[in-house]
């Protein structure tokens, strides 16, 4: 691909998130970063609850898409707009048009 294709490409995932953009404040160990825009989508059909005598637990997974400067690494955590909190499990390699990193509910 050439710059200008991912030029473009950047350009066209900027849009999207635009479209439903969300502040989240990174915790890196005892650091938090600067609050940064990104938008955050559930992963489809992967939540789930799970109950028993001792204990209530939700789990599920959730894609971050932020721009080529979006700062975050796995172990990060972040509270969505609803103040459930996630850890980051992984952030996908290629960030020429857009850092996407993967999250886990963790309560």
């Amino acid at each position: 691909m050439s710059a200008a294709d991912w030029a473009q490409m950047a350009s066209d995932l900027a849009e999207v998130r635009g479209d439903n953009s969300t502040s989240i404040t990174i915790r890196r160990g005892e650091l938090t970063l600067a609050a940064q825009t990104v938008r955050v989508a559930r992963v489809g059909g992967q939540g789930r609850q799970l109950n028993d005598a001792q204990s209530q637990e939700s789990r599920g997974r959730v894609m971050v898409s932020g721009p080529t400067t979006f700062d975050v690494q796995p172990g990060d955590r972040f509270n969505d707009a609803a103040g459930a909190l996630y850890r980051v499990a992984l952030v996908r390699p290629n960030v020429r048009a857009s850092v996407v990193a993967e999250a886990e509910l963790v309560e």
